[in-house]
């Protein structure tokens, strides 16, 4: 979990957001692409503490996942409270995710003054994320684990790519995501599966019967969550500034420390659940 973990800066105090002359468009491209009365920063404070707590969530359910499938602990995670824990947690990520991925689209645009390359420079990034969802997917099927046919890091990575053309475009994003959202409840609606054995429609939300996983997100319904994160960040980061007045608490604790995880998100994501699993194994709390 959490559509989207590059190396990056920290966001700009507000007495610093000034803009160098060399940062801002060249005149030819500023009569084409104009830019923003607000300089863009870096990063939003909010943004990251949001993630960060997402990464907490996300490590809190993973060691009560880990306690009731190799440890025999009595937690239902099908319902009730760690269900809806669950989902805080996925939305959050992948909102998240469609929302970082407008915030790179216009800071790449007001550095450049132009949005030449920037197609394909998204499109690397979501590769970037599904090839390391891919290195999962074959690990888990060489350890004979439960698979993970599509989970968060493959559906974050195709979303970034899919979203592509919609960036910027609010109103097409939010009808694209209303569209899925009804498709992939009509799914679940007429109970549609595909024949035993067969996986390759999974990512569709097609399951075969019996279909168990370590980590799944089907595309139609979790992509629509990923354009509502888009559509958000057209609305309250258009043009890479931020448009609701916030106060500055980013260097203020517990912030400081929410936005240092929500930065390094991916590779909390990739490492901690063997370290989860180690500690339990080492404390003789779980047994495999």
């Amino acid at each position: 979990m959490t559509q989207e973990s590059a190396t990056v800066q920290r966001e700009l105090p507000e007495k610093d957001k000034q803009i160098d002359e060399r940062d801002r468009p060249e005149s030819r491209a500023a009569e084409t692409v104009p830019a923003p009365t607000t300089p863009v920063v870096n990063r939003f404070w909010e943004v990251d503490s949001w993630r960060g707590v997402a990464i907490i969530t996300m490590v809190i359910f993973h060691l009560v996942f880990d306690l009731r499938n190799f440890g025999g602990f009595p937690f239902v995670l099908h319902e009730g409270f760690w269900f809806y824990f669950q989902r805080f947690t996925a939305t959050s990520f992948i909102s998240l995710a469609g929302v970082s991925v407008v915030l790179s689209y216009n800071r790449a645009q007001f550095r450049t003054g132009s949005t030449d390359g920037l197609a394909w420079k998204i499109a690397r990034r979501g590769l970037q994320i599904l090839g390391i969802g891919l290195i999962l997917s074959l690990v888990m099927r060489v350890a004979v684990l439960p698979p993970i046919d599509f989970g968060v890091l493959h559906l974050i990575g195709t979303s970034i790519i899919c979203s592509i053309p919609l960036l910027n475009k609010r109103w097409l994003t939010l009808s694209v995501a209303a569209v899925l959202y009804a498709l992939s409840y009509l799914l679940q609606f007429l109970n549609v599966q595909a024949p035993a054995g067969v996986s390759w429609l999974v990512p569709l939300g097609i399951e075969p019967p019996g279909y168990y996983y370590s980590d799944y997100f089907p595309f139609p319904h979790w992509f629509a969550v990923f354009l509502i994160g888009v559509f958000v960040g057209t609305i309250f980061y258009e043009g890479g500034a931020r448009k609701l007045p916030l106060p500055n608490l980013g260097e203020i604790f517990p912030f400081t420390a929410l936005q240092f995880l929500g930065r390094h998100s991916l590779i909390i994501y990739v490492i901690h659940q063997p370290i989860l699993v180690g500690l339990l194994l080492l404390t003789g709390t779980i047994t495999l």
